[in-house]
């Protein structure tokens, strides 16, 4: 999940007319709402983060193969080359 990057994004919240009696004044209301949104940011860039986490272990397994790959695929060259061979000494016969 990315965060949303637009600092031009609004959130319209609809609030109770009798939401500050229960919850006490309009500052600490507020300071309430800030702690939710910043609570909320955390939890997303510790997804994030976790989400980066994994992608890197998983590179790092595909970086310590990559020895044994490039091995088999220059093996792969060495017969290919030794089959091109073959085919030009089988036409240069027949030519």
């Amino acid at each position: 999940m990315r965060l949303l990057r637009n600092r031009n994004f609004k959130i319209k919240f609809n609030i109770p007319k009798d939401m500050y009696d229960k919850l006490g004044s309009q500052e600490k209301t507020v300071k309430l709402l800030k702690i939710g949104l910043l609570s909320l940011k955390a939890t997303l860039l510790e997804k994030e983060i976790a989400d980066l986490s994994e992608k890197i272990e998983n590179s790092k397994k595909l970086i310590a193969e990559l020895p044994h790959e490039i091995e088999s695929l220059q093996e792969l060259l060495t017969e290919a080359v030794k089959d091109r061979k073959v085919l030009e000494n089988l036409l240069d016969k027949k030519g």
